[in-house]
This record gives structure tokens, C-alpha cells and sequence, in this order.
């Protein structure tokens, strides 16, 4: 049963005495403890995400916040969490896989604990960097540990039971998080992660076993200075650009910061002889494709998320309660057929699996650029649905053949890199630029619709006639009722301009996804080294 072997005993690891796990690896069911706890890891990570998202408001009013200043409660700790992912293959070695994700769980909710504790927005914000320094590498090292729980030919299924995971948080975290938020407090939504977290340090304990590698690597300083440096710079640019403006000088000295730092980063790496982070791997001609393939689907996917959150509640006037119940169904539909995905990825060719995915993706953001301001809630749920649907036939397969194009001792370092391409980069970077886009063709479509107005043969008095009647039902009359029917006509046209660039939007991530489609043919399937 030598396929049943955890990820520490793939490579050059030796078990530490006295930690043997109680549940043993040659047990048939050893693969599905493995499974279940690092599941959990992975879905507290996921979930507080979610949940923190919807507890900002009453977080703004408590320590008197405005929205630049409460906005890096988020940024604080994804910027953290991006630092620490691509250092799980240095850290994994020093520590051992089993101890890497005890001491980030360990510290994920511990700070979370602090979190609710917090006495003021500097110290919440401060406590979200350390959160993130122990949530970073625990998705990477789930993915690690599960992918090696399981036979070469059940990876597809492995990395559907991880996607079942992190698509659970984001369907349960914003129900979960208003019900705390409403009827407790936004400290609760931090408290949640206490009693799981401690359960699932428990699992681990039981059943992973604790290993080093006899190898030790050098600790390489310059690489994480570059490396931290790099994606700081680069992340608060991407961030914060659209509020600062893209041309304004503080934006800009961040680009060059994080472009200086970033091919002094690549040299560094390339000269070491045990860099932090190998860029070697990229010489494997499968793994950088699935990694390019990877970023431009990280951006397409967390682009489609913001564009539509935006759209429902700011254009199409959505409460908070009734978007969230509006992607609940998609995002089960999600959870439920990752299962499926990654079962179908283990017996048929992942090409074929990942390019239906693409397609079905393409298709749904292409019926997503037809949303009006009259399209009903029950398509819009339909229309979310569809896209969350497909998204499993995207990321699982492609998970599983980027894990499986690397060895064994290199499978914990492509997961760090896999992840900062899904996670950090691409989920900044899609939104950056689908909000500079939207913002441009709004001011288009806004100024196309001033010149139709000039253009138009239509006499204003039929324009403003039915305008008038509604305001004059309303009771306003004389000057007021002038003022409230240009207002109105004019709040109409913004948003039929508004709508009409979130069509645009949608129609250029349906153009990235066929972009994208021909080089998932530079794939190659899996031959008879699966047993």
C-alpha cells in the first residue's frame, strides 16, 4: 500500500520518534481522515474570509473608520497571507509538513481570538497581519497533504474534496456572518474560528505524522527580503490604484518598487544554490503553462466575483442579505460538483475536463453581458449558478495536473506557487483591472448617451412627460418637480451607462477565457504512471 503514503514520506523525510500518528497510513481509511482534517483547515480559512467581508460596517461605526482606513482590515491580511504561501516549500523543510500546519492553525486562531479582542482599527489591523501570516500557508499545505493522502490515480478526486472545502465558505460565510452580525457582534464572526480551529489541531495530531527532511536547506534572507518587498509593493499598487489613480506618483514609485524588486528577486533565486523559492520549476514546460493558465483564470474568476457583487447591490439596488442569498445556490452548486470534477479528471482526459469547464465559464459571462436593469432575480440566480457551476470543471482538474506535472520533494513548493497565482496575484489583479475597465467604459457609455441625447429627434416635453406624471403622483409641483424629473431622467441614464459597462466587463472575461482555451491543449494527459 505504498500509494497510501502521506506527503512527508514521498521524499527524502524520516518520522520523528515518539509521533507516530494513532490512526496509521497503511489503514484503507487513512486517506479519508487526512481528507476530513485538513478540509477543515482549509474551510476555516475560506469561511473567515467571507464572513469578515460582511462584518466591515459594523466595524467602521464601532472604531470610527472610514472606508480607505477599514479597507486594510482586507488588505493587511491578504497582503501577510501572499508573503508567507510562497515560503511553504523553505518553511516545510525546516519544520516538517505536520508541524508547518500545526504552527500556522496555531497562530490563524490564536490572532482570530485577538481579532475579537481588538480595542481599536490600528489593533484589529494588526492582529489581521498576524492572522494572515498563519492562514497564508494553510491552504497551499492542505492542498500538499491531501494531494499525497491519495493514489496517483485518485488526485482528481482528492482535489475535489479540496475545492469542496473552499467553495463551502464562500456559500455559508456571508449567511453565516450576517446572522452573527445582527443578532451578536462583528467580534463573533472572529470568535467562530476558535472552537474548529482547536478541533481540527486535535485531528491533526491524531493523524498526521510528524517527519523532517533529512536535508536541511539554508535559510536565504535576501530572497525573502526581495520576495516581501516585491509582493507588498506590488499588492498595495494593485489595491489601492484605483482610489489613489493609476498616474498619481505614490502608485507609480510602487510599481517601480515592486519592478526593481522583482528581477532582483529572479536573479537572487537563479544564482542560489538553495533558493527560498525554485523558479526552476517554470523550466518544466507543463507546470508554466498550468500556472499561466491558472493566473488568468484566478483573475477571471475573482474579477466575475467583484463585478457582480458590485452590480447587484450598487446598480441593480440589492440589499446586502438578498446578494448573498442570490450566490448561495451557485456557490453550493459549486461545493457539490467539485466532488464530480475531480472524480471524472482520475478516468478521462483533464484537457477535455478543463476545456468544457472554460467553455461552459465562457458561455455564462457571455449571458451575463445581457443583464438589464430589468433582468429579475430569479435570472440573475440562474446566471450565477451557471458560472459557479463551471468553475469546478476549471480549478479541480487543474489543480490536480499542476501537482502532478512536479516530483514528489517538489510538490510542496508548486503548491506555494500555485496558490500565490490563485490567491494573491490573480485575485488582485483581476479586480484592478476590471474596476479601471469598468471605470473607462462608464464615462463612454455616458458620454455616448449625452450624444444621442443631443442627436435625438424626440421632442424633450415626450421625454419628460411620463417623468413629470410620476413626480406630480409623488406630490412634488412647481420648481421642485422640474428639479426631481432631470434628477430622476439623469439618475436613469447613469445607470442604463453603469449596466451597459458591466456588460463590457462580462464580454472581455468571456474573450480571456477563449483566450486562454489553446493552451490548455500544451497539457499532457497522464499515462501509466497513475496506480
Amino acid at each position: 500500500m505504498e500509494h497510501l503514503k502521506p506527503a512527508s514520506m514521498t521524499c527524502t523525510e524520516t518520522p520523528a520518534k515518539a509521533r507516530v500518528p494513532l490512526i496509521s497510513p497503511d489503514r484503507p481509511s487513512y486517506k479519508w481522515w487526512v481528507a476530513a482534517t485538513v478540509m477543515l483547515g482549509a474551510f476555516l480559512v475560506v469561511v473567515s474570509g467571507a464572513t469578515v467581508n460582511v462584518a466591515l460596517p459594523p466595524i467602521m461605526t464601532t472604531f470610527s473608520l472610514n472606508l480607505d482606513e477599514v479597507q486594510w482590515v482586507i488588505t493587511a491580511y491578504m497582503i501577510a497571507s501572499a508573503v508567507l504561501i510562497p515560503t511553504v516549500g523553505w518553511l516545510g523543510n525546516r519544520l516538517g509538513n505536520r508541524n508547518l500546519f500545526l504552527v500556522s492553525l496555531l497562530m490563524f486562531i490564536s490572532s482570530s481570538a485577538l481579532c475579537g479582542l481588538a480595542w481599536s482599527g490600528g489593533a484589529l489591523i494588526f492582529f489581521r497581519i498576524l492572522q494572515g501570516i498563519g492562514g497564508g500557508p494553510l491552504i497551499p499545505m492542505a492542498m500538499v497533504l491531501i494531494n499525497d493522502a491519495f493514489p496517483p490515480r485518485e488526485r482528481g478526486l482528492a482535489m475535489g474534496l479540496f475545492g469542496l472545502a473552499a467553495a463551502f465558505g464562500p456559500a455559508v460565510g456571508p449567511v453565516l456572518g450576517g446572522y452573527l452580525t445582527d443578532y451578536l457582534s462583528w467580534r463573533a464572526v472572529f470568535y467562530l474560528n476558535v472552537l474548529p480551529g482547536l478541533v481540527c489541531m486535535g485531528l491533526v495530531f491524531v493523524v498526521i505524522p510528524s517527519t523532517r527532511e533529512e536535508h536541511r536547506r539554508s535559510m536565504d534572507l535576501p530572497g525573502l527580503i526581495t520576495l516581501a518587498v516585491f509582493l507588498v509593493s506590488l499588492l498595495i499598487a494593485l489595491s489601492q490604484g484605483h482610489r489613489q489613480g493609476w498616474d498619481s506618483p505614490y502608485i507609480q514609485r510602487l510599481f517601480l518598487v515592486a519592478g526593481v524588486t522583482f528581477v532582483a528577486f529572479v536573479v537572487i533565486e537563479l544564482w542560489r544554490a538553495e533558493p527560498l523559492v525554485d523558479l526552476r520549476l517554470y523550466g518544466n514546460v507543463a507546470f508554466a503553462i498550468v500556472s499561466v493558465v491558472i493566473l488568468i483564470n484566478a483573475v477571471n474568476f475573482w474579477a466575475s466575483n467583484f463585478m457582480q457583487t458590485i452590480l447587484m447591490q450598487r446598480t441593480l439596488d440589492y440589499t446586502p442579505a438578498q446578494a448573498g442569498f442570490a450566490t448561495l445556490p451557485g456557490a453550493f452548486a459549486m461545493a457539490f460538483t467539485t466532488l464530480g470534477a475531480g472524480r471524472l479528471a482520475d478516468v478521462f482526459d483533464r484537457r477535455a475536463i478543463i476545456l468544457v469547464g472554460l467553455g461552459l465559464f465562457a458561455l455564462s459571462c457571455y449571458w451575463f453581458s445581457h443583464v438589464s436593469l430589468d433582468t429579475p432575480m430569479e435570472m440573475i440566480i440562474w446566471m450565477i449558478a451557471g458560472r459557479y457551476f463551471s468553475i469546478a470543471f476549471v480549478f479541480t482538474p487543474m489543480n490536480a495536473a499542476s501537482l502532478m506535472t512536479l516530483p514528489p520533494d517538489k510538490v510542496r513548493m508548486g503548491s506555494g506557487l500555485i496558490n500565490i497565482m490563485q490567491q494573491g496575484i490573480g485575485g488582485t489583479t483581476g479586480i484592478a483591472i476590471m474596476t479601471t475597465f469598468l471605470e473607462h467604459r462608464v464615462l463612454y457609455h455616458t458620454s455616448m448617451l449625452d450624444q444621442q441625447q443631443v442627436l435625438s429627434t424626440l421632442d424633450w416635453s415626450e421625454i419628460l412627460a411620463p417623468v413629470r406624471e410620476f413626480v406630480a403622483s409623488m406630490g412634488a409641483v412647481d420648481a421642485t418637480a422640474r428639479l426631481q424629473t432631470l434628477g430622476l431622467l439623469q439618475r436613469h441614464l447613469s445607470l442604463e451607462a453603469t449596466v451597459t459597462a458591466y456588460q463590457d466587463c462580462f464580454l472581455l472575461m468571456t474573450l480571456l477565457c477563449v483566450v486562454v482555451m489553446p493552451l490548455v491543449f500544451f497539457l499532457r494527459r497522464p499515462s501509466g504512471r497513475l496506480r
